[in-house]
């Protein structure tokens, strides 16, 4: 047994061939769900008896669960036992230690799945998972099946979108799948409500980006790009309002003066290659920025507002700003606060 990727998990779940145990876990939650549902319904079929098939909450005991896959199946081939979101950094060591043997142990006529629907940073500590979790994965690698799923890049984000919006009855182009991407950012289960909200309003026609514009909901992103539009048109009671809502909204300081910080680098970018002969595709190109080249093209129309010396003046002004919050303990509102009115003092034509 081993970790499969997304076509090899497929491919196992054609062959009809089942793993005894299971974990399917990852940052995309519309996948894990996904597949989750694919395993269950391959391997109890769709309308499973209750003897046969089970869901347990991530409260569960251990003994629960050990129970449930020692159980005989009635009328099927398997017990299929389904454990959601558990916790196995809360396991005591004696426990992690018995459900190690019983995993590779388990009798032959069970079916052990723990899924990972919605669990995510309470499983991980500083990015990495938690050593607990980290054990069982490599035990459920040598003794049965792991699939964990990553987020999607850009280019098979919009392929998806695009099959969404035709199982819609309605055409979406991938420049406009891209936008709604930018607007929305990578989370599948966002991006396909948006879909549906949108084929429900397009009524078979194509998705235009008239409509995206109109009913796209869009993420913090978006909504620290508007903020700068307001820095840079020294519009102090828009930019604050802007400031406040993305406060309001929980939104953390270090996220706001990131993304913000990549909006003016992106300007002064685009300014370079404007001063240098070039495009601002050329520029894409050159800096990679693949499907997103939009960006730059945004940029590019931002920059023209400002001198050379100027998108200079602002990217020292934050990079002060980011050493500050990163350097001490101080106000973090009061830090952007500060930061938005410094923005609006520097001299655009400097």
């Amino acid at each position: 047994m081993a970790k499969l990727s997304e076509q090899e998990f497929k491919k196992s779940l054609s062959s009809g061939q089942f793993s005894r145990v299971y974990l399917i876990c990852g940052e995309e939650k519309l996948l894990v769900r996904h597949y989750t549902e694919k395993l269950c319904e391959k391997a109890a079929g769709k309308k499973p008896s209750d003897f046969d098939f089970v869901r347990l909450p991530a409260e569960t005991e251990l003994q629960e669960i050990i129970d449930c896959c020692e159980q005989f199946p009635l009328t099927a081939e398997y017990k299929v036992t389904v454990v959601s979101d558990y916790r196995f950094d809360s396991m005591a060591d004696s426990d992690l230690k018995r459900l190690t043997a019983f995993c590779e142990d388990i009798s032959p006529a069970a079916i052990l799945i723990f899924t990972m629907p919605t669990l995510a940073e309470e499983e991980k500590k500083g990015g990495r998972k938690s050593s607990k979790l980290q054990k069982i994965t490599a035990v459920i690698e040598k003794c049965g099946t792991v699939l964990e799923l990553a987020k999607r890049g850009d280019i098979a984000l919009e392929k998806q979108l695009i099959s969404w919006a035709e199982k819609g009855g309605c055409q979406l182009s991938a420049v406009n799948a891209a936008k709604i991407i930018s607007y929305c950012g990578s989370d599948m289960t966002t991006l396909k409500n948006e879909i549906a909200k949108l084929c429900a309003y397009a009524n078979g026609e194509t998705i235009t980006e008239e409509m995206i514009r109109l009913l796209v909901t869009k993420n913090t992103e978006v909504r620290i790009f508007a903020l700068s539009d307001r820095i840079a048109q020294n519009d102090y009671n828009g930019a604050y309002q802007q400031l406040y809502a993305l406060f309001e909204q929980n939104e953390k300081a270090e996220v706001i003066l990131s993304t913000l910080s990549s909006v003016f680098i992106d300007m002064y970018r685009a300014k370079v290659a404007a001063e240098s002969g070039r495009s601002y595709s050329d520029a894409a190109a050159d800096l990679k920025y693949g499907r997103r080249e939009f960006l730059l093209k945004n940029a590019s129309a931002r920059a023209s507002r400002y001198s050379m010396g100027a998108l200079r003046q602002i990217l020292d002004v934050i990079l002060d700003t980011d050493i500050k919050l990163k350097s001490k303990p101080s106000d973090r509102q009061i830090l952007l606060e500060t930061l938005l009115a410094k923005l609006m003092t520097v001299d655009s034509g400097n």
